[in-house]
């Protein structure tokens, strides 16, 4: 857990006195500690094999080889637990520091103290603690095997002389009569405690969490300090040891000590989460206001020292760790083209109940060029609550559009986004509006609705260029592309047109074919491209949902029309073609017609060469498809709300409306 501010740390009365440190190393302490704790592995085990190295120490070699199969087994248990492969190399780590100071002045050992300190920095206080106590343990273990074999094995003896031991008397039942292994594993145990899912279900700012949180950092800076201590006491030569017996049983005294004041808090803290079961937290929950929330996600930015952000327009990106790569990477492409109109704040939103994938949030925070405003766990349920009744959050990533003076000026500005790019700011519904009017509704059919020059960087020339036809297709069905390109390609040439074949794959979540599937005259569009593309047609017709072009407008809005059919032949998965020409209105065909058209070429090439090419598609498309019904079926992902009644764009019927629930992409 991480602690609270420096300046509220005070331990200069009562009990508490042997936590007490000056201010300005207080200050040092808290600045080792990493805002994001990316380092998250299960150390019950851990502290079961720390346990038993600790008795297997003060055990003669005599009793044989079963004294050490409890030991074997939980040897062979931590190598499935995630993440304590990294713990490990960490442990390994802090023994060698450990080895490195036990023969230096006292000065040096709180230097390696807070160099233990930073490079633990991304794991909590409670498991500093018991990952310095595991690379204590590690040092245990090796001298107590050398101890025991020293007599027996010249290679023990040898190792024991390289290493400076010969001459010492490590008789670690000393130890455990002074108690200071029980101590160190009693330290541990409490530790651990505080790391279990009930105590971190208790909100921040209720007191016995708060107080306890903010003693974490001098505990864990006196314990790894008293650890030093030991192991340099232990590396005397036999003619001091017996003399420093009472420095050691007081350095026992200092363990049991922080360790009764840390249970003390414990207690309270368990108390405390009987009230906070995950069943009775969505109850207890309080309700805040806009004006509350955003004080609250203000205050995450404001800890992280984001300076930028000052009297920025702020798009706060909401999401779960299951966003997108690909999506990611194209808000990656705009907000970089921006010229800073605006910032970007992540807010990562999880089930507060679970454990999270911490290794997945790290992979998403580093691909990201913005701000992170917290770590998962530090978001507070009531903020986590009103993002999902408020703002209608609910697993797709939304952005909340706010401007400098703090006004929420659009609920989800994503879809404005990819439909109109940074020409969207400052996302507020109004601007859409006027962007959306400025499109004819009866000829904006576009090829530069649908496509932008992140997609195709080349989009701009072959507008201007009124002599090349374009060709989009889609679809998995490799036999249909090869015939409809050829039969594309020939009818092209024929009409003297430059011709542009696009492929831009079966849909958002089905990837389709690859380059290498396809001859080298198809522009592939992949990855985050073909994302883009997908997601922007879907984009388009939330927006007209939004705005309620859904049944009022379906015989005039051509936009609406022909964007359902591409997103309806994408989502079952079936071949489609859209043709364009210069600044023209596109014509739309499913992969049937647009291969019917190519293929009679020759039956209605009269009067339609060069700059008549795509009139003469449109027009004998329109003398094919009379009297001719294809079932549209439309997938959209639920931004918020669920949309209202849909009208088919070819029969105009009314289209009827199922739910689909769905755990990933097909």
């Amino acid at each position: 857990m991480a602690a609270t501010a420096a300046s509220s740390l005070s331990y200069g009365i009562g009990g508490t006195q042997i936590l007490w440190v000056p201010q300005g190393l207080l200050e040092q302490i808290v600045s080792t500690h990493s805002s994001y704790q990316t380092h998250h592995v299960d150390l019950q085990h851990l502290v079961n094999l720390i346990s038993c190295i600790f008795q297997n120490a003060t055990v003669s070699s005599s009793k044989g080889v079963e004294q050490y199969a409890p030991l074997t087994d939980m040897i062979n248990k931590l190598e499935t637990v995630d993440g304590m492969r990294q713990a490990l190399e960490n442990i390994r780590n802090l023994s060698c520091e450990i080895s490195c100071c036990v023969s230096i002045m006292a000065s040096s050992v709180d230097e390696t103290t807070m160099q233990m300190l930073r490079r633990l920095k991304d794991y909590s206080w409670n498991a500093k603690v018991v990952l310095a106590m595991a690379a204590f343990a590690c040092s245990v273990g090796e001298s107590s095997m050398l101890v025991k074999h020293r007599n027996t094995d010249p290679i023990a003896m040898y190792v024991e002389t390289l290493k400076g031991h010969r001459y010492t008397t490590t008789d670690f039942t000393v130890l455990e009569h002074i108690g200071l292994f029980k101590a160190m594993i009693d330290v541990a145990n409490t530790n651990l405690a505080f790391l279990a899912p009930s105590i971190s279900r208790i909100p921040k700012e209720v007191h016995s969490i708060k107080d306890a949180i903010a003693c974490f950092p001098t505990a864990a800076y006196k314990i790894l300090r008293i650890v030093l201590q030991i192991t340099s006491i232990l590396s005397k030569k036999k003619d001091h040891f017996e003399s420093t017996i009472q420095e050691l049983n007081v350095l026992a005294n200092e363990v049991s000590h922080i360790n009764n004041i840390l249970q003390e808090k414990l207690t309270l803290c368990l108390r405390d989460a009987e009230k906070y079961t995950y069943e009775d937290i969505t109850i207890r929950i309080t309700k805040i206001s806009i004006s509350e929330f955003i004080d609250k996600i203000m205050q995450y930015v404001r800890t992280q020292g984001f300076e930028n952000l000052r009297n920025k327009h702020l798009l706060f990106l909401i999401s779960d760790l299951d966003i997108s790569i690909d999506e990611i990477k194209a808000l990656n492409w705009l907000y970089q083209r921006n010229d800073q109109m605006y910032e970007i704040v992540w807010l990562p939103i999880i089930d507060l109940s679970m454990s999270y994938d911490v290794k997945r949030f790290w992979e998403l925070k580093q691909l990201m060029k913005w701000s992170v405003a917290v770590e998962p766990t530090r978001v507070e349920a009531d903020v986590v609550e009103f993002v999902k009744k408020e703002w209608h959050f609910i697993r797709q990533a939304i952005a909340v559009s706010m401007t400098s003076a703090g006004e929420v000026v659009c609920q989800n500005a994503l879809p404005m986004l990819w439909t109109w790019g940074n020409t969207a700011f400052p996302f507020s519904d109004k601007t859409e509006e006027i962007l959306w009017n400025s499109i004819d509704e009866r000829h904006g059919w576009k090829l530069e609705l649908v496509l932008d020059d992140f997609i195709v960087p080349e989009l701009r020339s072959w507008i201007e260029n009124r002599t090349t036809f374009v060709c989009l297709f889609g679809g998995g069905d490799i036999s249909w592309i090869q015939e409809f390109t050829a039969k594309v390609k020939y009818a092209a040439y024929a009409a003297g047109v430059t011709l542009k074949l696009v492929y831009v794959g079966k849909n958002k979540a089905k990837l389709g074919l690859s380059k290498t599937d396809l001859s080298r005259d198809i522009n592939v569009i992949e990855s985050e491209f073909r994302w883009r593309f997908w997601t922007k047609l879907e984009s388009i017709l939330h927006a007209k949902i939004r705005r309620g072009k859904t049944t009022t407008a379906y015989k005039t809005d051509v936009v609406i029309h022909e964007a359902l059919k591409v997103v309806g032949h994408g989502g079952k998965g079936e071949s489609w073609a859209v043709f364009s020409m210069g600044p023209d209105p596109m014509v739309t065909t499913d992969g049937e017609t647009g291969l019917t058209i190519m293929s009679n070429y020759l039956n209605w090439r009269q009067d339609t060469t060069g700059l008549r090419f795509l009139e003469g598609v449109k027009h004998y498309k329109e003398v094919i498809s009379r009297d001719v019904h294809g079932c549209i079926k439309v997938h959209l992902p639920v931004l918020g709300r669920v949309p209202g009644i849909m009208v088919c764009p070819d029969c105009s019927k009314v289209m009827d409306m199922f739910y689909t629930y769905r755990c990933c992409d097909e």
